[in-house]
Formats: structure tokens, sequence, C-alpha cells
């Protein structure tokens, strides 16, 4: 199978993440207010609670699958194999859920949401998981553009049919839920159909292996994750059900709402993770380190000011983004934006220098710190939301510091093994916040126009603009130089010049 260039998957993958973005803003402008805070709550802390559970049961396996057959594609029985682990998981979900109901320990974990309603949590949650699976695949055959294609359609095309549903149907939580059913399985039919097609489900249905030498393969692989996926399952859930149970469904709302919004900033970045995610593996495999150096230098600096572009602007334009998206029933949430938008700046780091674990099987070692910041997140949700009732900012607030402390051990482990300058990092960590902030900040204060989705607009104009004209006295803060720079204009020039 013929490979597309690095550059072109990345194009391709931006496109449909900034597609997502805008349709990510669409959503967040009309579901919250058309469900209304305690609905939309009650929708949020179903996704979290079966998030987390699928991830306990998962336990790093989509991850072992993704870099297995990242390493060598023509291992068909892998896909055969997950296909059976997948069932497993969701016979293991609906027995936890029906055996929770009928022993009526369930409102412990589900604390003051109705039955009916968890169970139509239950298959959202899988099919959200499941959708994430085939993604895998497809980065893994490196068909990451016919694949954002499809993807790119699909979400237009659905989105026109959440419209119809909310502006001419009685649209309620319930059919969110068969809304969000339709999104997912017609995907998932139309992804199977291109892997037929491309024949990467070619004979695994007859593909013979040994499930017994399989399971073994990825327990090998994840086992030292059990104790960390048991110790996340636990982290995050108390979390997000300290919020539930202290603040109550609104306040829950908030935070989805914020993290909704923050989210948005991360797409830009995260179209490049599991392509470098595949880059490393095989490169790993190669045993071909300065080219994950290169990779590392190049590319791990850039995505994280590229997030802290747009994270920071979003947090520093908070009121005039909740005044566009949102009514005066999630005004409060102000707050809790203002923090939730730097989430998806050291997010970046999480990501990539996770990546670097799986590819050089140091899943002990991943493990080790996923369970300190997990129970660091604990001890801080603690403080933040019981103690000092705080609410959804306590979880934004624990969120943030515990995500940076992470990502941070992360990167010194990394350069450990890629023999990395990590101060080079840190140092780029802290001034490129600043050199993002001082330029919102200034913005902000340069412009005020009564008209919020006006002023909003204009901001990011010229905020844009100023980013772009100290970008090119500062280079560094994109780990390029002035010559690239030079180099990228001209060949823009060139192109629109043919044109």
């Amino acid at each position: 199978m013929q490979e597309t260039t690095l550059k072109k998957r990345y194009i391709f993958k931006l496109l449909a993440n900034f597609i997502s973005a805008l349709i990510g803003a669409i959503l967040v402008a009309i579901v919250p207010k058309a469900l209304g805070p305690v609905a939309y709550g009650q929708f949020i802390y179903l996704q979290e609670f079966f998030i987390k559970f699928i991830g306990f049961l998962d336990m790093g396996s989509s991850i072992a699958f993704f870099t297995k057959l990242s390493a060598k594609q023509s291992r068909k029985e892998l896909i055969s194999f997950y296909f059976l682990f997948s069932l497993l998981i969701f016979v293991l979900l609906f027995l936890f859920i029906l055996l929770g109901y009928y022993f009526e320990f369930l409102s412990v974990f589900v604390p003051d949401i109705p039955i009916f309603y968890i169970f139509l949590g239950l298959f959202f949650g899988f099919f959200t998981w499941f959708t994430q699976v085939y993604t895998k695949i497809a980065d893994a055959y490196a068909l990451t553009v016919s694949y954002e294609i499809i993807k790119i359609f699909h979400k237009i095309i659905t989105l026109f049919l959440l419209l119809f549903f909310i502006y001419y149907l009685s649209f309620d939580l319930e059919l969110y839920f068969y809304f969000n059913y339709i999104s997912l399985v017609s995907f998932l039919l139309v992804i199977t159909y291109l892997f037929i097609k491309k024949e990467i489900f070619k004979n695994i249905l007859n593909s013979q292996f040994s499930i017994l030498n399989l399971s073994k393969e990825f327990i090998a692989y994840c086992h030292p994750l059990l104790v960390y996926s048991i110790v996340g399952l636990v982290s995050g859930f108390f979390q997000i059900w300290l919020l539930q149970k202290v603040a109550g469904s609104e306040q829950t709302g908030y935070y989805g709402l914020a993290y909704g919004l923050a989210a948005m900033c991360f797409l830009f970045t995260s179209a490049m993770t599991p392509i470098i995610t595949r880059e490393f593996s095989k490169s790993y495999e190669e045993k071909d380190f300065e080219n994950m150096r290169k990779l590392f230098y190049r590319y791990i600096p850039m995505l994280y000011s590229i997030a802290a572009f747009f994270s920071v602007f979003i947090s520093i334009q908070s009121e005039n983004v909740l005044a566009i998206f949102t009514d005066e029933k999630f005004k409060d949430a102000y707050l809790v934006l203002v923090l939730m938008a730097f989430y998806p700046i050291h997010q970046t780091y999480g990501q990539l220098s996770g990546s670097i674990f799986y590819a050089a099987s140091q899943t002990k070692l991943y493990r080790n710190i996923g369970i300190f910041s997990a129970l660091l997140s604990v001890l801080f949700a603690f403080t933040f939301i019981y103690i000092f009732e705080l609410g959804a900012v306590g979880l934004a607030l624990t969120m943030l510091i515990v995500q940076v402390i992470g990502t941070n051990i992360q990167l010194y482990f990394n350069s450990k093994l890629l023999k990395l300058n990590i101060k080079y990092f840190i140092f780029h960590q802290m001034y490129s916040i600043l050199f993002f902030t001082l330029i919102a900040i200034f913005v902000s204060k340069a412009i005020d126009i009564e008209n919020s989705i006006i002023e909003f607009l204009f901001s990011g104009f010229l905020y844009t603009i100023l980013v772009i004209l100290f970008s090119y006295i500062f280079p560094q803060v994109f780990a390029t130089n002035r010559d690239e720079i030079k180099e990228q204009f001209y060949k823009v020039k060139e192109y629109v010049t043919k044109k």
C-alpha cells in the first residue's frame, strides 16, 4: 500500500479537525441552550462516567493495538482479536449496569439520573469508544486522507440532522442520545465499507490465530497498566462523581460546557498526534533514535505553541465566548472557562510524550507516572471541590495543575531516553505562554465593542496579525527560524501567483 506523505496526512487531519472545531462550536452554541444546564449536566456526567469506565476496561489495549498494527500492518489477526475484545468490553459494561440496577447499587455511582438515561449513555459511550478504534486502524494503515474526507462530509450531514432534531422535533436528552446513535453508527458503517474496499478487512474472519497467544502478547504489553487503569478509573470517577454529588448537575453542566469549548483548541494539535505516534513506533522498531529526536524537537514545541495560541485567546476572551455561545443560564461558567481554556496546552505534551512510552514499550514507567498523577488528582479534587466548595472551578483547577505536573514528569523521562535538553522544553513552555498572554491582554484592552461577536472577531483578527508579526521577531516560539519562515512565505507567494 502506497503511503501518503506525513505532511499531506497532517493537512487532511487538520482540515477535518478544523471542520470538527466549527461544528463543535455550533453544537456548543445550540445543544446546552436547547437542553438547559441540568439535562446537559446529566449528559456530561454520563459521558464522563462511561468514558472512564470503558477506559478502565480498555487498560491501554487500544494503544497497544494501534502500536503493534502500525509497526507491522500485515498482522490482520490483530484486528480480528481486538474486535472480539471489543465485544467482551460491551458485555462486561452491560452486565455491570444490569446488576447495578437489579441489586440497587447503581445510584451510588450515577446519582440523580434515571435508569433509562443510564442505558442510553451506555450505548453512546461504547459506540464513541469503538469509533476511536476505527480511527486507530485508519491511521495505522495510513488511510488518514480517505478517512478524514469521509469524516468531514459525515459531520456536515449530521449537523443538519441535529438542527432538524432541535428545531422541528421536541428536543430533549433522550432525542439527543438518539441523534448520537444515528451519527456514530452511520459513520462506522461507511468506514467499514472503506476498510473492505481497501482490503483491510480481507480474510479477517478466516484468519488463523491463537486467542491465547495474542491474549498473552497484549497482557505482557498492558499488564503494567492494570493498576494504573484501576487507579485512573477510581480517580477520574471520583472527581466527576464528587462534583455531581456536592455541586449538582448544574455545576457539571458548567464543567462540560467549558471543557467542550476548551477542547476545540486541542483539535488543531490532536490532528498530528496519531500520525507522530505512528512515526515514533516505526522509528523505535527500526531503532532510529535520531529520527525520534528530530520529530520531538520539531513538532512538540511547535504543536504546544499552536495549542497555546488558541487556548490563551479563548481564556482572555471567555466573557465574549460565553456571550456568543450560551445564554444567561450559563453566565456562572465564566471562571471555569478561563481556567479550562489552558488545559489543551499541556494536553499536547501529554498525548505526544505518552506516545513515546508506548512506542518504547515503557508501560511500567508510564503506569507509575499515571498513578502518581491520579492520586494527586484525588487530593486536589477533594481539597478544591469538597473542602473549598469551588464546584466546577475546583475541578478545572485540579485538571490543570495535575496536567502540568504529570506531563513535565513524562518530559523528564523522555528527555533521558532520547537524550534531549529538558531545559529547552521547560523554558519554551514558559516564554510561549507569556508571549501569547501579553498579546491577548493587549488586544482585549485595545478593542472595546458593545457587540460580543464583532468584538471577538476583530480581537481574533488583531491577535492573529500581532502573533504573526512578533513570531518573525521571536521565531523560537514556534520552534522555527526566520529562514524557514521566509521559505514558507515564498512558497505561499509562488503558489498564489500560479493560481
